[in-house]
C-alpha cells in the first residue's frame, strides 16, 4: 500500500475523476427512481381554473352578506364539465369537489353547513361563509412556464405526479452506468453451494448489487475470480472497455495471494490512492486513467466492503447521475466505537428518533452485526473509546 491518506483526501481524489452520466429518454412509466436531466416546466397555470375544494353549493357571497340564507338550486356543476353561470345572484349551484367554479360565484358552502329541501339549500344558523372560501384559485400554485422539477432531482412518486400533470410523458434521465462487481478469493463459493469446512459462501456481490440496484444507480453484473493473477488479468482486460465502473472485493491488501493491486497497476498504472486512514476499510484503492472506467477496489472483509461502498461508492454514483455532490446528513450520535485515534471511524449504525445509535461490530468480518442497521456514521478517531452523547456525525445510508 501507499502512504495512508485521509477520508477527505480520498473523497476529493475520487470526485476529481467523476463525470456526469450520458442522457437517455425513458417513458414516464419507467422513470421511477431515475435522475432527471431536464427542468420540467408548468405547461399552464396550476390549478388551471378556479377549483372547488368541497362538496356543497356555490353562491355569490354578496347575496349572503345582504341577509339571504335560502338559495334555490338552479343547476349542478360536476367535475370535468364546463363552468355553468349563476344567472340569479340569490340562487346557488350545487358543486362537487374538484369541479370548476361556476361563473358568478365566489363562495363555497360545504354540504355539512346546509339543509336541502324542495331543491333549496338553507344555511344552518351558525354558518358564517366568507368570500373566496374553499376555492383553489387559478394559478395560485404556479404560473405557466415556472420550473416545477429541477434537473438532478430523483423521480419518485411526487415528482412523477408533477411530471404527469404537465404532460411530460417521456423524460430525459441519466443513463445508468454499466457496473461489474468482481469478487476474489479461493475460499469463496456461490451462495447455492454447500461449502466445505474450509470455505464460506460468497455474499459481497449480493450486498453491493442490492445497494446499487435498490437505489437505481446502475446496471450490475458480477463474477468471481480465483486467486490466479493470469485469470484476473484476462478478466480485467476484457472488462475494462465494456464497463463504466469496476468494483473489486478482496485481494487488495498485502497478502501473498492478493493479486488485485499488482494486476490493476500493471494494466492501469499506479492507483490514485491505496490506503486510507479509516477503520474499517484501510486498504481501499482507486484507479482511473483517461481510457479506463472508474475502479473501486475494496478490502475483502464484509463490513469493510459495506462501509467503503456507503462512504465512497454510493455518493460517487449519485454525483455521476445527478451532477451534484451529495451532502451527508449531520445527525447526533450516541454510543461508542474503537479505532486508532489518528484514523476516521466508519461505524455501522441505526437511526432511532432522529439520533444515530452506533452498532460497532466485534470485527470487520462480523457481517451479522449489520442486520437492521441503516448505514454508517463517520466519526473522528479522537472520539475513540468515549461514550458519545449527541456528538455530530456524518451519516451515509445503505439506501
Amino acid at each position: 500500500m501507499q502512504n495512508l491518506i485521509s477520508v477527505t483526501q480520498a473523497e476529493n481524489i475520487i470526485r476529481q475523476h467523476l463525470t456526469t452520466a450520458a442522457v437517455e429518454i425513458v417513458p414516464l412509466s419507467k422513470a421511477q427512481g431515475r435522475y432527471l436531466r431536464e427542468d420540467i416546466l408548468a405547461d399552464r397555470p396550476l390549478p388551471p381554473f378556479d377549483r372547488v375544494m368541497m362538496d356543497g353549493i356555490a353562491i355569490a357571497h354578496a347575496s349572503f352578506a345582504s341577509g339571504n340564507t335560502r338559495f334555490p338550486i338552479t343547476g349542478t356543476q360536476a367535475a370535468g364539465t364546463p363552468a355553468l353561470t349563476l344567472e340569479n345572484a340569490d340562487s346557488c349551484i350545487e358543486v362537487m369537489t374538484g369541479c370548476v367554479l361556476p361563473h358568478g360565484c365566489d363562495c363555497i358552502i360545504p354540504i355539512e353547513h346546509i339543509d336541502l329541501s324542495e331543491n333549496t339549500a338553507s344555511l344552518h344558523s351558525d354558518a358564517s361563509p366568507q368570500a373566496q372560501q374553499h376555492i383553489h384559485s387559478a394559478g395560485s400554485d404556479t404560473a405557466a412556464g415556472e420550473i416545477l422539477l429541477n434537473s438532478g432531482q430523483v423521480l419518485n412518486a411526487a415528482e412523477l405526479a408533477i411530471a404527469a400533470s404537465c404532460g411530460a410523458t417521456h423524460l430525459k434521465v441519466s443513463a445508468l452506468p454499466r457496473i461489474l462487481i468482481i469478487t476474489t478469493g479461493d475460499e469463496l463459493v456461490a451462495p447455492e453451494v454447500t461449502p466445505l469446512p474450509h470455505q464460506i459462501r460468497r455474499s459481497h456481490a449480493t450486498a453491493l448489487e442490492a445497494l446499487i440496484t435498490g437505489m437505481k444507480l446502475g446496471k450490475v453484473e458480477s463474477l468471481h475470480i480465483a486467486d490466479d493473477p493470469l485469470a484476473l488479468k484476462d478478466t480485467i482486460t476484457e472488462a475494462l472497455p465494456a464497463h463504466d465502473i469496476l468494483i473489486f472485493t478482496g485481494g487488495i491488501s498485502k497478502g501473498k495471494y492478493d493479486y488485485v493491486a499488482p494486476v490493476l497497476t500493471e494494466l492501469l498504472g499506479s492507483p490514485h490512492f491505496h490506503g486510507i486512514a479509516q477503520r474499517p476499510g484501510k486498504p481501499m484503492a482507486f484507479w482511473k486513467n483517461s481510457n479506463s472506467p472508474l475502479v473501486f477496489a475494496h478490502p475483502g472483509n464484509p463490513v469493510s466492503v459495506m462501509a467503503c461502498a456507503a462512504r465512497y461508492l454510493i455518493p460517487s454514483l449519485v454525483e455521476i447521475l445527478s451532477g451534484r455532490s451529495p451532502t451527508p446528513q449531520q445527525i447526533p450520535a450516541t454510543g461508542s466505537f474503537h479505532c486508532p485515534s489518528h484514523f476516521t471511524g466508519l461505524v455501522p449504525c441505526r437511526i432511532n428518533n432522529g439520533r444515530i445509535q452506533l452498532v460497532p461490530p466485534s470485527n470487520s468480518g462480523n457481517f451479522l452485526a449489520l442486520a437492521a442497521t441503516d448505514g454508517i456514521a463517520q466519526l473522528p478517531g479522537e472520539l475513540t473509546g468515549k461514550e458519545l452523547l449527541n456528538e455530530p456525525a456524518s451519516f451515509y445510508p445503505w439506501a
